[in-house]
């Protein structure tokens, strides 16, 4: 038994003392690796020679070490693809093309949905059809069939790969989309909102495509032509699936111009719905609101919403 012991603190020992420097440590690294950090003492330091307790004072060098700069590996990964790269091919006097990259994502960026199509105006749509039949043709630019100017298509726009910031018609930097009126300061007629109780209507309302609208806001201060813009807290008439509801306001995304100290802003505009005798239709907010709003737990209605609201931010 103890010739057994002996065996394997020998094998152990002769494990311990071995020095190997794993190339997990030395890869893509041009400074020498001490030859302790490979090993893992599993013995007590008594069993290392005093050779081997002491590291080196002098470095020695990559060339020592046998170390090559072509071998070496790279210390932070090389990403698979390095992006798509837009060219152009000739064509007939002189002229030059998209090539097949640039060509599909030109397309792509000319897309337009079918409901922004039906509120476009004959002249709108006249120069989204000439865009278009450009960019099918592999063009750069395209005359406008009312201005005859000569206008750059998104595949030209595309292949200068930055934005010039000239605000250019079909720019795919989204730069184009700029703001051509002030912002809204609350929520108004049309505006759509996000029923966050749980509901029935509610959530019918949100998977069917068509979010409830604000149609009226019960808020004095101003002519009804005119009506007041509704803020965070205050009481709407929304249309839901053919259905008129009354509504609390209980996030607001408001603009960073028109926003108020220690008011947070949502993303979207939440609402919880209302029944004929003002009590929520259900029975639990899903949504966190903003912790504002239990400044007015005096009043009777808004009092039941927060109750059965568990989150604040």
């Amino acid at each position: 038994m103890t010739s057994m012991v002996n065996s394997v603190l020998n094998k152990l020992t002769s494990l311990a003392t071995t020095s190997y420097t794993s190339k997990m440590f030395a890869s893509g690294r041009w400074y020498p690796q001490p030859s302790s950090i490979g090993c893992r003492c599993i013995t007590s330091d008594s069993s290392l020679t005093p050779s081997e307790q002491k590291l080196p004072a002098a470095k020695p060098t990559a060339q020592e070490l046998g170390l090559k700069k072509e071998d070496a590996y790279p210390i932070y990964a090389v990403p698979r693809a390095t992006g798509k790269v837009f060219g152009l091919v000739p064509w007939k006097d002189g002229e030059m093309l998209a090539d097949y990259v640039l060509f599909e994502e030109s397309m792509k960026k000319s897309e337009t949905k079918w409901q922004n199509y039906n509120e476009m105006t004959k002249e709108e749509r006249g120069v989204y059809v000439a865009h278009l039949t450009a960019v099918k043709d592999r063009k750069l630019y395209y005359i406008d069939p009312k201005t005859k100017l000569k206008v750059m298509t998104v595949s030209q726009l595309l292949y200068q790969g930055k934005c010039c910031g000239n605000g250019c018609r079909h720019c795919p930097y989204e730069l184009s989309k700029h703001r051509t009126r002030p912002p809204c300061p609350g929520i108004h007629r049309r505006t759509r909102c996000l029923v966050v109780d749980n509901s029935g209507l509610g959530k019918e309302v949100n998977t069917s495509g068509k979010l409830a609208y604000c149609i009226h806001v019960y808020k004095q201060g101003a002519r009804k032509k005119h009506l007041p813009h509704a803020t965070l807290g205050d009481k709407i008439l929304v249309a839901v699936k053919g259905e008129m509801k009354k509504a609390f306001i209980v996030g607001a995304n408001t603009h960073v111009l028109h926003r108020k100290h220690g008011v947070p802003s949502t993303d979207t505009n939440n609402i919880v719905l209302l029944d004929s005798e003002g009590n929520p239709l259900g029975n639990r907010v899903l949504a966190p609101i903003p912790s504002v709003l239990l400044e007015k737990r005096d009043k009777t209605q808004f009092a039941k919403v927060l109750a059965i609201a568990n989150k604040y931010f």
